[in-house]
């Protein structure tokens, strides 16, 4: 194998490196695109039926905690409501696949599944009831 070969089978092997251990990292900070409204290829939850809180992201996300804290797209600022358990709607603009959200009560998990059709859908039975959320592709 010729060096410049050699190193460029290198460069290949550390940004796939690089990628694995970065693509946790995004996954935790995913903000959508991080603009007011709900874009194409992205999955908004809505705090009410209003369009005031939103949140959005592009991947699988936990909701549990403070991790993601819903958006007031008229004030410009992160609102101080927090996604998990505080979702009333969905709505799924993934580009390829359903979504589905979950909620998990007393060891089991509760989903409810979602198309990708732009459409905005009440959470039913797992309204203010979100821990998760999990592209289906």
């Amino acid at each position: 194998m010729n060096v410049r070969r050699l190193r460029a089978v290198a460069a290949g092997a550390v940004l796939a490196a690089s990628l694995a251990v970065l693509a946790p990292a995004a996954a935790r900070a995913d903000n959508g695109d991080n603009q007011p409204g709900c874009a194409h290829g992205e999955i908004c939850f809505w705090y009410d039926t209003h369009d005031t809180y939103q949140k959005q992201f592009w991947y699988n996300a936990d909701h549990g905690g403070n991790n993601f804290m819903f958006y007031d797209q008229y004030n410009y600022r992160v609102s101080d409501q927090r996604l998990q358990d505080n979702a009333l709607q969905v709505t799924n603009r993934d580009t390829q696949c359903r979504v589905r959200v979950g909620d998990l009560s007393g060891g089991l998990w509760t989903w409810r599944e979602f198309p990708n059709n732009n459409a905005r859908y009440q959470l039913g039975d797992i309204n203010n009831r979100n821990d998760r959320h999990e592209r289906l592709c």
